[in-house]
C-alpha cells in the first residue's frame, strides 16, 4: 500500500515536471476562492489543484472568501494610517536597532533594495514584527528577541495583535492547499517544517509616501515623479532609480497582502518582462510564493519578481504583509516525493536551515 501511495506521487511530479517549464508570459493575476480549504469542505482538493496552476504559472494569485473578518482587515490598515500620522519622535520610540534585534519602526530609506552594482533607498517607512522568542533560546540569534510593539496608539497594537492571529491560521490553511496541490499529504507542512504554533512569522506595517517627496527629500535626481509614472505604465527604469520598493523576490515562504484600496502600487513581473499590475480587490489579500517553496518544490514554483511604485503625487498607501515562514530551525529541503529518478526531475534544489537564511537576509536590509 505504501509502494502505491509513493508511486502516485512519483507519477504525479513526473506530470508536474513538464508543466513546470510552462513559461510565465501571464497577463493577469488569478483570484481563487479558498472558502472550501479554509472551512475543510469535500473539495478542497479543487482548491489545492488552483493554488498550483496559479504557483507554477504565476508565483501570485488572489485569494477570496478567506474567512478574515472585513472589519479586521480595514481597521487595522486605518490605525496604521493614524500611527504613521505620529510625531517623528514619537514613533522613533519604538526605532529599530541592532540591540533591538531587528524589530521595530524603521525611518524612511532605512529599508533598501541591493543590485549587483549597489543598493538604492526604499522610499517607505515600516514597522518590522516577528514571532517573538528569547534572546537567550538556543541557538542564540541576532533577530531573537521581544517585539517593538506600536504601543503609543493602543487601538493600533490591539487592532494589529487580532490581524496577526488571524494571518498565521489562514497562512496555515494556504499551505494544506499548496501541499496537496503538489501531490504531498495536506499536513505536510505542519509540524516542525512550517506549523502555525511554530511558524517564525514576520509582519511588516508599511507606509509609502507619494514617492516624489522622495526626490524632494534628497535634491537630487529630479523628474522622479515622471520616471515613476512611466514605470507604472511599463516603462523600463535602472534599478538605480529610487522607489517606493525596489524590485525583489521575497525569502520566505508564502507572503499574504493586505493593502489599501484607493491607491494601485504593486506590480508583478512576468518572463516577458511586462510588469502586471496587481490592483486592490476588495475582500482579497494577493499572495505570492517565496524562495523557500521554490527549494520544498525542487524548483516546480518560483517565486516572481514584484516591486511597488506609489506615483500618485498626493496619497499615501498603506499594506501590511504577513509573512507566513517556515519553522526557525526547519531543514528545507525536496521531498523524496516530488525527486524522480533518471532524467526527468532530479533533485535541483539543496537544502537550508532556514534560520541561518533568515538570518542573511534580515541583517542585510537596511543601511541604518
Amino acid at each position: 500500500m505504501l509502494r502505491s501511495y509513493s508511486r502516485g506521487l512519483l507519477d504525479r511530479a513526473q506530470n508536474q515536471y513538464h508543466s513546470c517549464c510552462t513559461r510565465r508570459w501571464f497577463q493577469a493575476i488569478p483570484v481563487i476562492d479558498v472558502e472550501p480549504l479554509v472551512n475543510q469542505q469535500q473539495n478542497a482538493a479543487e482548491v489545492g489543484q488552483q493554488l498550483h496552476k496559479a504557483c507554477n504559472e504565476v508565483g501570485f494569485f488572489y485569494v477570496a472568501n478567506h474567512g478574515v473578518p472585513t472589519q479586521t482587515c480595514q481597521n487595522v490598515l486605518k490605525e496604521a494610517h493614524a500611527w504613521f500620522a505620529l510625531p517623528e519622535h514619537i514613533k522613533k520610540q519604538i526605532l529599530i536597532r541592532p540591540d533591538t534585534h531587528y524589530r521595530g519602526y524603521q525611518q524612511l530609506g532605512a529599508n533598501v533594495t541591493r543590485y549587483e552594482e549597489g543598493y538604492q533607498r526604499d522610499w517607505h517607512e515600516a514597522i518590522d514584527l516577528y514571532r517573538e522568542q528569547s534572546p537567550k533560546a538556543a541557538p542564540l540569534s541576532p533577530i531573537h528577541g521581544p517585539n517593538q510593539w506600536p504601543t503609543q496608539l493602543p487601538t493600533f497594537d490591539t487592532a494589529l495583535r487580532e490581524y496577526i492571529n488571524n494571518m498565521l491560521q489562514l497562512g496555515e490553511h494556504l499551505m494544506r492547499g499548496i501541499a496537496m496541490g503538489l501531490g504531498l499529504p495536506a499536513n505536510f507542512f505542519e509540524g516542525n517544517r512550517a506549523g502555525a504554533e511554530q511558524s517564525y512569522w514576520c509582519t511588516r506595517v508599511i507606509h509609502y509616501p507619494p514617492l516624489a517627496e522622495g526626490t524632494s527629500h534628497r535634491k537630487r535626481e529630479g523628474g522622479v515623479r515622471e520616471t515613476a509614472a512611466a514605470a507604472l505604465q511599463g516603462a523600463d527604469i535602472k534599478r538605480s532609480v529610487q522607489l517606493s520598493c525596489g524590485e525583489h523576490t521575497d525569502y520566505g515562504l508564502l507572503t499574504l497582502v493586505n493593502q489599501d484600496s484607493h491607491v494601485s502600487a504593486l506590480q508583478v513581473k512576468n518572463q516577458q518582462g511586462q510588469w502586471i499590475n496587481a490592483d486592490p480587490i476588495p475582500g482579497t489579500f494577493v499572495c505570492n510564493i517565496g524562495d523557500m517553496l521554490k527549494i520544498w518544490s525542487n524548483g516546480m514554483y518560483r517565486p516572481t519578481p514584484h516591486r511597488v511604485i506609489n506615483a500618485d503625487p498626493s496619497q499615501s498607501r498603506v499594506s501590511i504583509p504577513f509573512f507566513y515562514e517556515p519553522c526557525y530551525e526547519a531543514l528545507v529541503e525536496p521531498p523524496a516525493e516530488l525527486i524522480v529518478k533518471g532524467d526527468c526531475r532530479p533533485e535541483q534544489q539543496r537544502f537550508v536551515r532556514y534560520g541561518s537564511h533568515l538570518e542573511g537576509k534580515v541583517l542585510n536590509n537596511f543601511e541604518l
